[in-house]
């Protein structure tokens, strides 16, 4: 091991707050000592956002150890802990608190000489991410620079070093087998050994789950299994076996949906029962999410080249480092690190994945090394895919011709909320403003899109001039979308472009602001300079609610009306349902009723709407 290095370390607990500095032994500071210290000095720390929030200081930064861990180990887990750092490098724990601060230096030296080793296996591609991050200022560049040599040849860019998908033929549809119940209960025994308890529960089911091996009487319909069992009963391997008879005889795939991610890993990790071969599972059985769960290298290439900046910027550099390594991209649940999206902003991890459909497939640059494309494609040749019921809706859906034949859905009481969630729609300011910098592009000092979609599709238009004016009317019509800081110009009373009558007549009707009454007369009426407050509340619970006016988006159809009849009219549908009620009129209080006109009543006398 090198030698220590002469950084002090920052260690804070509910017990306590201990700091050890170059050479000495770790000694206990008071909270406002440990405050002003860190203030002063960079210090080795583990997981600063935690160390923050037990100092009362959020504004805390230093030479976190778990970021050092992601830049030399990408898409390896370590727990969080001391401890658990201490086994990650092969360290001896600490036996007590006080002696945590001391090994922080002890794990950031194991970790840096990593560097200098010849069999050092996430080598490439590191000299380049460093130079990268010692230019955004990240602590540890420095430290890292001084032992990573640099290569002889130049390193690979990312998106080279990424592998690409081969389309392959079609899947043969499946054969029309028959599973005997006694065949199911035989593997049964076989997964879960002689040495377990036998459970009649289990067993029954196993026998009764092969009837949706059957063969299909529709053939549009898949034959589908709601399987539900009380605690100790086993029903994963209860279903599992009759799958895998079925899927090996018939060589068709078989679609387990679960409700959660967390039980799609517990479904996983049954996967050595069926195959105790690594490369052999990892062909035969494949993990299904939705698009939202894995990187978007689209997204990624945008945030290295600048995009992203601040801290954000390093999250990029160290997702970056980790998609050269990763199995499958998945960044929810996969192989980053849960902790890592934490130790900087959250949405700066949310920004890196295709979160509202905005993927543009054969478009994009990326798409043969595309990880979204790699995990579907491996699904088709999968004998058991292990999905959830937001995928699965989504599959029916888009009625697809490839859609599974035979599904089996756990947690199956929970299949109708995902059924509403995915053939609902919700659209609200904030999504229209997502649209807009998708479709735009970045204007002004925005950076929070750095190409449209103009220069997302500009290999694909430039050889369609149809499709090329079709993206010229997407990009007009969305300019009419509201953009940043739409709700305070409203409030304001100076909202402009396209939706303006809209806005002011919204203004007039429900805004936030100073009480004030405003009217709203005429074909084009005045723009407020203050405006009512306004509540919405459900006809048969009383309670408050979000403002009315977050739903503005939803009335973008009511700025090419200029009558007050069609605006009403709006409103009324908007809020059927619901009562609009205002205290902010002094000269008395108004209620909205939908299906009538509004009714004005005094202030002390407020009688709720029939």
């Amino acid at each position: 091991m090198g030698a220590p290095l002469p950084l002090p370390a920052l260690h804070a607990t509910h017990a306590g707050i201990w700091i050890a500095n170059s050479g000495d032994e770790s000694r206990e500071a008071s909270r406002g000592e440990a405050i002003a210290r860190a203030a002063e000095t960079p210090h080795i720390i583990l997981n600063a956002p935690l160390v923050g929030q037990r100092l009362g200081y959020p504004e805390l930064s230093g030479l976190d150890l778990l970021e050092l861990f992601a830049f030399i180990h990408p898409a390896r887990f370590a727990v969080p802990t001391v401890a658990g750092m201490c086994r990650a490098v092969g360290l001896e724990p600490p036996t007590g608190e006080a002696q945590a601060a001391e090994s922080f230096r002890a794990i950031a030296v194991a970790l840096l000489d990593v560097l200098e080793q010849s069999d050092w296996k996430e080598r490439e591609g590191a000299w380049t991410s460093s130079q990268s991050l010692a230019r955004m200022g990240w602590g540890w560049a420095p430290l890292i620079a001084a032992r990573l040599e640099r290569p002889e040849r130049g390193e690979r860019m990312l998106f080279s070093r990424l592998k690409q998908w081969e389309e392959t033929a079609d899947r043969p549809p499946p054969r029309t087998v028959m599973i005997d119940p006694d065949a199911a209960r035989d593997r049964l025994k076989k997964l879960t050994g002689s040495r377990s308890e036998l459970r009649a529960g289990q067993s029954a089911m196993a026998g009764e789950a092969t009837s949706i091996f059957a063969p299909r009487r529709q053939k549009d319909s898949p034959n589908m299994l709601l399987a539900e069992a009380g605690t100790g009963i086993g029903k994963t391997l209860a279903y599992l076996s009759p799958a895998s008879l079925w899927s090996e005889a018939s060589g068709g795939t078989v679609w387990v949906s679960t409700f959660t991610k967390a039980l799609q890993r517990q479904l996983d990790a049954e996967g050595p029962r069926l195959f105790e071969n690594a490369e052999e599972r990892a062909r035969r059985i494949v993990v299904r999410k939705g698009r939202e769960n894995y990187l978007c290298l689209l997204n990624l290439e945008d945030a290295l080249q600048g995009s992203f900046a601040g801290r954000a910027a390093i999250l990029a550099q160290l997702v970056g480092r980790w998609a050269a390594y990763s199995k499958d991209g998945d960044m929810v649940g996969g192989d980053l690190p849960g902790w890592l999206p934490s130790l900087f902003r959250r949405a700066g991890a949310t920004a890196l994945t295709d979160r509202r459909g905005e993927c543009v497939y054969a478009g994009c640059p990326h798409y043969r090394r595309c990880f979204i494309e790699k995990a579907e494609r491996a699904g088709r040749e999968a004998d058991i895919v292990i999905a959830n019921h937001a995928l699965v809706m989504v599959n029916a859906a888009r009625a697809r011709e490839d859609s599974p034949q035979r599904i089996i859905f756990d947690e199956g009481h929970h299949l109708f909320d995902a059924a509403d969630s995915t053939f609902a729609v919700a659209f609200g300011g904030q999504d229209a403003i997502e649209m807009r910098r998708w479709i735009v592009g970045p204007e002004g000092r925005s950076r929070g899109r750095r190409r449209g979609l103009a220069a997302r599709l500009m290999d694909v238009a430039s050889y369609d001039d149809e499709g090329a004016q079709a993206l010229e009317a997407a990009i007009d019509a969305a300019k009419a979308l509201p953009s940043d800081g739409w709700l305070q110009r409203i409030i304001e009373g100076s909202p402009f472009g396209p939706s303006r009558p809209c806005s002011a007549r919204c203004a007039g009707w429900s805004t936030h602001g100073p009480r004030r009454r405003t009217r709203v007369t005429g074909s084009r009426p005045n723009l407020p300079s203050r405006t009512a407050r306004w509540s919405l509340r459900p006809r048969r619970r009383w309670r408050r609610s979000r403002p009315f006016l977050s739903r503005w988006p939803r009335l973008a159809a009511a700025s090419k009306r200029s009558s007050r009849t069609h605006l009403t009219g709006s409103i009324r549908k908007l809020v059927r349902g619901s009562r609009v009620r205002s205290t902010a009129f002094p000269g008395g209080a108004r209620s909205f009723r939908p299906g009538s006109r509004c009714w004005a009543g005094s202030a002390e006398r407020r009688t709720p709407s029939s």
